[in-house]
């Protein structure tokens, strides 16, 4: 899209110039009558004609040298009457330079904040209009070249900030969205880590393997704290995100499966109904939701069992994760590692697709996790 707007600005930069040359050749090559500027006022057409290429870069300065410019004409004509425009042919001609002034202030307008542009537009229609001299035709001309383009430049400059805003919110959310994948992710991968050296330390014969164990979980436990910390500054600072990404190959809810249970957290899968009937999406949704399930048993209910339940249809599918209650107090540099709202994006997830998630503690002491995922309309 910026590519697009770069294209757009260009375009219409060529086409303001070619506007403003093609009035400016007209006036002077038309009909003898129409030619009202002498040479002095001509050159003065021209060289603000010339002056447009930078309206752009500087569209308050360009708008106020266009005041200047009139406000010159003005006066020099009041003090030397026939210096600037040739009364013998027209003496009801605007003394603005015509072939410019339109697309000046239309672009001050749609580049410059609205009131910074507002008191020069003003003077330029006063000048234009010159009320010590008020003719019908005079007043009309100068609303259609000044009022008119007024008017354009503020609709357009409200349409590109209304667009720049959308993208900048798309950018925000994209950013909050991949802080988000990225803590569930490498937190599910680090904290397998900090449970398999746990196990080493526990099991290990030799004294100087159980030194390296235990500083292994607590370098783990360390990177999950400083995980934390980044993904809070990326949730912060979501007003950089780029693009977009591409979506991996839904995983196997089986792999989660088999991770846990190779660091001694014993879990059951049952599935029923085919999971192709389920969208990629709600595929995906489902497997990060076993997989925070998953995490938090890993970190807070040490030696619970666990049940993972998914029922596929074609309409939705269902989601349920139950332990049951630990046999050991947790790890406290575990579980403290962490930004603690991955139940909150899990639920943001499942609302985005119209579903819904409960969690809670079970009465029979454990914790339990439950979502129900529809199908998006197709």
């Amino acid at each position: 899209m910026g590519f697009v707007t770069v294209t757009r600005d260009r375009l219409f930069d060529v086409l303001s110039l070619a506007g403003a040359t093609s009035l400016l050749v007209v006036s002077l090559v038309g009909s003898p009558g129409g030619v009202a500027y002498t040479a002095v006022g001509t050159a003065i057409q021209v060289m603000a004609v010339g002056i447009l290429v930078f309206r752009r870069k500087a569209p308050l300065g360009i708008l106020w040298f266009t005041v200047a410019t009139s406000a010159g004409m003005t006066i020099t004509e009041l003090a030397a009457p026939g210096t600037v425009i040739d009364l013998a042919r027209d003496e009801s001609t605007l003394w603005i330079p015509q072939a410019v002034t339109p697309f000046v202030v239309c672009t001050a307008m749609a580049s410059t904040h609205v009131r910074a542009a507002w008191l020069p537009a003003g003077l330029l229609l006063v000048l234009a209009v010159r009320p010590w001299e008020l003719t019908g035709a005079r007043l009309a001309t100068s609303l259609l070249l000044i009022a008119v383009p007024s008017v354009m430049g503020m609709t357009f400059g409200a349409r590109d900030r209304v667009y720049q805003l959308r993208m900048e919110s798309a950018r925000a959310e994209e950013r909050a969205r991949l802080a988000a994948e990225m803590h569930d992710v490498v937190t599910h991968r680090v904290s397998l880590m900090v449970l398999q050296a746990g196990g080493l330390e526990m099991t290990a014969k030799d004294a100087e393997t159980r030194r390296a164990a235990e500083e292994l979980r607590a370098n783990g436990c360390q990177a999950l704290e400083e995980l934390r910390e980044v993904v809070a500054i990326l949730r912060a600072d979501v007003g950089e995100g780029q693009g977009t990404v591409t979506q991996a190959p839904v995983p196997e809810l089986s792999t989660l499966v088999a991770e846990s249970t190779s660091v001694g957290v014993p879990v059951e899968l049952v599935e029923a109904g085919a999971a192709d009937q389920a969208s990629p999406v709600v595929r995906r949704a489902a497997h990060r939701i076993v997989q925070e399930a998953l995490t938090n048993v890993r970190k807070h209910a040490p030696g619970a069992a666990v049940r993972v339940q998914i029922d596929y249809g074609p309409s939705d599918t269902k989601v349920s994760v139950r332990n049951t209650a630990p046999d050991r107090p947790a790890d406290p540099d575990l579980t403290s590692a962490g930004s603690g709202s991955g139940l909150d994006n899990l639920r943001e997830r499942v609302s985005m697709i119209g579903g819904t998630l409960d969690a809670g503690p079970s009465p029979e002491g454990g914790f339990h996790v439950s979502a129900t995922l529809t199908e998006p309309a197709s």
